[in-house]
């Protein structure tokens, strides 16, 4: 699937600022037009300041639609996968998510 050029920069601008792990697109919203309204991300990071790193991106990081990004632990992450099927981070995200990036 093909996603909106603006999110493809977004994920880019976050690859590049914050070195995450991975970064899953989980919700799209679009206006009865089709044109793309807002959307939310996921970012898996090693760095244990989710808030910091949250924060981050919101301060150096802008688009023209608006977006929201939920920052995980990556051990808190495989945690969520390994020991809760029914956590958001596990029903919505991973299962319903599309990954954008993932490092090597």
């Amino acid at each position: 699937m093909e996603y909106d050029e603006r999110i493809i920069r977004l994920c880019e601008g976050i690859a590049d600022l914050v070195k995450p792990v991975r970064i899953i697109i989980f919700n799209c919203k679009y206006k009865v037009t089709g044109e793309l309204a807002s959307f939310k991300l996921c970012v898996i990071v090693r760095d244990t300041e989710c808030s910091k790193v949250e924060q981050k991106i919101y301060l150096n990081l802008d688009c023209e639609v608006s977006y929201d990004v939920l920052v995980y632990n990556y051990d808190h992450w495989n945690t969520l996968m390994e020991n809760d099927p029914y956590s958001f981070a596990c029903r919505s995200i991973r299962n319903g998510g599309v990954v954008l990036y993932e490092s090597e």
